[in-house]
């Protein structure tokens, strides 16, 4: 997948060394920026030449940002996967940018770097027919050899990676066909004058760079949209779907891109990634912000209603902007539940949440909102609505603002949930073993209060973006909800 960088616009190409062939992860953009889910096709009309084709970095957006997580090795057929093994290659990731920091894309690019590569141990290798990893680790039959890299549990740490990959052939490959490709010297990259080859685990999947617009208020807004697959499906445009707006931070803002939306923090990303959709399926949209939309004096941009609108737009079950060029979804028209719309977001996203939530309390079903205040007096509506609250005990500003919310709403008729209690980060990861977490938050929320606030020991503003998303039974209550 090529992707934009911050300060210029790249065609999508070839990698060095790497044929750009059809099947790879790559997606085709204009210099406008239009990008959306499709694989790319051939790039290249050339033959391939026996042997090894190019590399793709596969990265995993996580709570500190993007990693890598394997490299996708493209031959010009099908390998025998009894032929790898762990040391077939060697490869290396390029450090990040000095003074990058996920989430805050004001600074340098992660890929603003020509640091020396890192060697990076292959812990799993196995074929596949797509440039992707399986979460399996196991072979199919396929002209990529995955090699994965081991990864932290602890999803919050921030990223010291760029999406900049080497790889070299050590060892022998054999073919199904039974050819011998030996070892090699050469080190391929997947960077070129062309850009990056890259694919990025569930973000693919988006469309990015729509734009929402009202031509009687000259007014627009950029936003990325997750269809579902069953929409993509024959007949999907007859089903309903939940939606969820998600809305990022004001790091997203001035200079950032809709890649950096889905990719510096997990915020949106977590609820178009497989695992989830095959929970619950929805439709996800994520706005990009030119500026902040909130501030800490308690005003908004007009970009606040302007969300709103977007989604007022997706509730008329007239949109049909899917992409042209691909026919699962041209011209589809998606219809959205309206009983089950819901709205999440962390910092200024979750300050916005709270405002479109009180101000338009007949449209959401719910709120998920990690780390976000309002002035009580400016959301004293949100009193009978689904609120869950997430904050640490180290965030000064959330923390406290929400505690000075919470007599504003009892007084207003709300049934709250206010444990005594805080809880214990440690319990999050790793997220496939959250039993102890879960029974806790469940606990919590079996309570019956239509505002439930939970605070973790310990986490400051930043950690809870990177944390409190992964947060499995807050995930789960938010989609349960349904507006009466």
């Amino acid at each position: 997948m090529v992707f934009l960088s911050r300060r210029s616009f790249l065609l999508s190409g070839v990698a060095t060394g790497v044929c750009m062939t059809s099947g790879t992860p790559l997606l085709a953009q204009d210099a406008n920026g239009f990008q959306a889910a499709a694989s790319a096709m051939s790039q290249n009309s050339a033959p391939m030449t026996p042997g090894l084709q190019g590399i793709t970095a596969i990265c995993e957006v996580t709570g500190g940002g993007e990693k890598v997580y394997a490299i996708a090795v493209e031959y010009d057929t099908e390998i025998d996967p009894e032929s790898l093994s762990t040391s077939s290659y060697s490869a290396a990731v390029v450090p990040t940018a000095d003074g990058y920091y996920p989430g805050m894309p004001a600074g340098p690019s992660n890929n603003d770097t020509e640091k020396t590569p890192v060697a990076r141990e292959i812990v799993a290798i196995y074929t596949n027919d797509t440039a992707m990893r399986r979460l399996d680790q196991s072979s199919v039959k396929g002209r990529y050899v995955i090699a994965e890299f081991a990864h932290a549990d602890d999803l919050s740490q921030p990223t010291t990676d760029s999406e900049k990959v080497r790889l070299t052939q050590t060892a022998e490959i054999r073919t199904l066909a039974g050819a011998s490709y030996p070892a090699a010297d050469k080190q391929w990259s997947n960077v070129s004058g062309h850009g990056t080859s890259v694919a990025i685990r569930g973000v693919d999947a988006w469309e990015q760079n729509h734009w929402w617009w009202d031509d009687s208020r000259s007014a627009w807004l950029e936003y990325s949209i997750y269809l579902p697959k069953s929409f993509l499906a024959e007949g999907g445009e007859e089903k309903s779907y939940p939606l969820i707006l998600a809305i990022t931070h004001s790091g997203t803002s001035y200079d950032g891109t809709c890649k950096e939306t889905l990719t510096e923090t997990c915020i949106a990303s977590i609820w178009g990634m497989p695992e989830q959709q095959a929970k619950e399926e929805c439709v996800v949209i994520t706005p990009r912000y030119e500026r902040t939309t909130m501030n800490d004096y308690w005003e908004h941009t007009a970009d606040v209603e302007n969300t709103y609108r977007l989604v007022q737009s997706l509730l008329s079950n007239t949109w049909n902007y899917g992409n042209p060029n691909l026919s699962d979804r041209r011209d589809k028209v998606l219809k959205i539940d309206p009983a089950r719309v819901y709205c999440t977001g962390w910092s200024m996203g979750a300050m916005t949440s709270l405002w479109l939530m009180a101000h338009h309390p007949e449209t959401f079903a719910a709120g998920l909102i990690i780390a976000g205040q309002q002035r009580p007096q400016d959301v004293v509506g949100l009193a009978d609505q689904n609120l869950l609250i997430i904050t640490g005990t180290e965030d000064q500003k959330s923390t406290p603002w929400t505690e000075a919310c919470l007599p504003v709403w009892r007084d207003a008729g709300a049934k709250i949930t206010r444990p005594d209690t805080t809880l214990d980060p440690d319990l999050i990861f790793p997220v496939t073993d959250q039993k102890a977490l879960d029974d806790q938050v469940n606990g919590y929320l079996d309570e019956g209060g239509n505002i439930t606030f939970l605070t973790f020991e310990g986490v400051d503003h930043m950690a809870s973006a990177r944390k409190f998303f992964y947060i499995s039974a807050a995930r789960d209550w938010l989609l349960s909800k349904t507006k009466a």
